[in-house]
């Protein structure tokens, strides 16, 4: 009988070393996991921004043509220089980036063509922002 409770402690410690092992590797590849994905993110939040970026310089190719009245033309150029300097910042502000959309959503009413490049840009804006 003595033999028998360090058999059993033998194998209740041998089994919570393995329980300890699991969970330390378990551990181990949830942080692994959460790099990789925020790896991942951060490059797919860098090709939206690249994507966005062009979208940009497609809407000021496309404000020389629009059918806009001068002054709501230069409106238009500004807000959509100051969404590329954002975008192109350190410190992007996905906030600032969508109300600068919405004011420039707002300018264009009147040339629906570049309603859908905006809203588009809002929403790829949005959803790097996770809201």
């Amino acid at each position: 009988m003595g033999e028998g409770p360090q058999v059993n402690e033998g194998i209740v410690l041998s089994g919570n070393a393995r329980v300890s092992g699991s969970a330390l590797a378990a551990g181990r590849n949830a942080s692994a996991t959460a790099h990789h994905t925020a790896g991942a993110t951060g490059a797919e939040a860098a090709d939206a921004v690249r994507a966005a970026l062009d979208a940009v310089g497609e809407l000021r190719r496309l404000l020389a043509d629009a059918e806009l009245p001068p002054g709501q033309r230069r409106q238009a150029r500004d807000e959509t220089d100051a969404i590329r300097d954002e975008l192109s910042s350190d410190d992007v502000d996905p906030g600032r980036i969508v109300g600068r959309l919405e004011r420039l959503r707002t300018l264009l009413g009147s040339a629906t063509g570049l309603l859908g490049l905006v809203a588009e840009a809002q929403e790829s804006v949005r959803a790097i922002a996770g809201g």
